[in-house]
């Protein structure tokens, strides 16, 4: 895997998979990746963590804004978990994509 933003990267034989340096495995969900749809909600009752390592979308978001200096807008509750979940993802995605790492 090609490591790039905040550990981040894409997977030299496969460059649509994005893999998340927190993954145990590169088929574990993750919401760098899936987004919301890797919220934790059958092991943490609020569903507000990744189901892959735990961590807070959040956390995540801010992580990877500062790493490219952008603000990363206000945390808000509930709601907005999945809101942060599915922009971690579309930052990861665009930070990766194929020449944005390497110059090319």
């Amino acid at each position: 895997m090609t490591r790039g933003l905040a550990g981040y990267g894409r997977y030299n034989d496969d460059p649509d998979h994005v893999g998340c340096p927190r993954a145990k495995t590169d088929m574990t969900p993750c919401i760098a990746r899936d987004g919301h749809t890797a919220l934790a909600a059958m092991d943490d009752p609020q569903g507000e963590t990744c189901i892959g390592c735990g961590a807070d979308p959040w956390t995540l978001v801010v992580e990877i804004t500062s790493a490219t200096k952008q603000k990363p807008g206000r945390r808000g509750e509930g709601a907005a978990i999945p809101r942060h979940a599915d922009r971690l993802a579309r930052l990861v995605r665009e930070a990766t994509e194929p020449g944005v790492m390497t110059g090319d």
